[in-house]
């Protein structure tokens, strides 16, 4: 007689055993956080995603654990106590989790009661970290404004241009003319540098309405920085600010628009300058990190402290007095015209930080 090769059939607690473990190789296996409590608000189940997410580790979401006790779970309290009562699941909620990290964490989360012998036993949390969607959809969103705005300002401002080059230049024929204890000298040097005032505002603008077309040339981190560098150190020195210079030793050539990477640059240092001040200081150190080229602009100022809902990056918005709002506007065009990308932080040790990202290959440029 031929001998069976089937395999044993397993036991009823074996089928349990392995029914148990299928489900949870599942769970693990969603790429969505997936998070059951029961009535009392107890963890009865919670998958990998749901620690990635959340930043915390299995032993805090281990079976038992209650929802107020975890750390950045009681963000979800509302929704579980909603859910409870009116026994209908919600969809498409987000919340701002504190990770303790530098960028806080957009998670988006739906949410379901959880029913057992028709009656509801608990709520079950389905989520997912949008953070990086987020960012890419406020990127692109800032870049549909700049292209609206830039069709809408190209046309005036470049009429200013003109009569206000006239006004300038006839203030200093009119400074030329007087000697300086004439009292007509100080209002004539007053139109000169207010026209100069405008005309630098009308050059943003240009730029800013200007196609952002990036022409990438083979060259070296060191060229870049020290053309930023060369074009603030004037500003720096009329403003008693040390402005300094670290570049990592050994750095590989890249592929980049060198004048406008400067430029981008130059107008974050020129913002650390003003914001640092007499006896303050700013720092640009240069590094390599995979296949990036990392700039990190610091500056000794307040910092950036901004409320919720704005940016830095959308056009106009400003937190200095008498800005035009595009100096940063047009950072985040210029980098992310190299497939770069741009951040901001206040470090623990006090001021701000301007992370600024540019990839190494030309392949990754648009």
């Amino acid at each position: 007689m031929k001998k069976s090769t089937r395999p044993p059939a397993a036991t009823a607690d074996e089928a349990g055993h392995h029914g148990e473990d299928y489900h949870s190789h599942v769970l693990d296996a969603l790429a969505s956080g997936v998070l059951a409590l029961d009535l009392d608000g107890r963890v009865v189940a919670a998958n990998e995603a749901a620690c990635a997410h959340l930043g915390i580790g299995h032993h805090a979401l281990a079976p038992g654990a209650r929802l107020e006790k975890v750390p950045r779970l009681e963000t979800m309290a509302p929704f579980f106590e909603q859910v409870l009562k009116s026994g209908e699941p919600l969809e498409r909620q987000e919340l701002l989790l504190d990770t303790g990290e530098e960028d806080r964490k957009e998670i988006g989360l739906s949410a379901a009661p959880l029913m057992i012998d028709d009656a509801i036993r608990g709520v079950v949390f389905l989520f997912t970290d949008m953070t990086v969607r987020r960012k890419f959809e406020r990127a692109a969103e800032i870049n549909r404004q700049l292209a609206a705005l830039g069709e809408l300002t190209a046309g005036v401002v470049h009429e200013l241009r003109n009569p206000m080059s006239v006004i300038s230049a006839m203030a200093e024929i009119l400074m030329r003319k007087l000697s300086e204890a004439d009292e007509r000298y100080a209002a004539a040097e007053t139109i000169f540098r207010e026209a100069g005032s405008v005309e630098k505002a009308i050059s943003q603008f240009l730029g800013f309405a200007r196609p952002y077309d990036v022409h990438p040339v083979h060259c070296t981190p060191e060229e870049i920085a020290g053309r930023a560098t060369q074009l603030c150190s004037r500003r720096a020195d009329k403003h008693g600010v040390n402005l300094r210079c670290e570049i990592e030793a050994d750095l590989p050539g890249m592929q980049a628009d060198v004048g406008r990477a400067a430029q981008a640059l130059a107008n974050i240092i020129n913002n650390g300058i003003d914001a640092a001040g007499q006896g303050g200081a700013v720092s640009l150190t240069v590094r390599r990190e995979g296949s990036e080229i990392v700039f990190e602009i610091t500056d000794t100022g307040p910092g950036i402290q901004l409320k919720s809902g704005e940016d830095v990056f959308k056009p106009f918005f400003t937190l200095k007095e008498g800005g035009t709002g595009l100096g940063l506007a047009i950072v985040h065009r210029i980098i992310t015209a190299h497939n770069g990308s741009v951040r901001h932080f206040n470090p623990p040790e006090g001021g701000a930080s301007f992370e600024v990202r540019l990839p190494l290959e030309r392949g990754a440029l648009r």
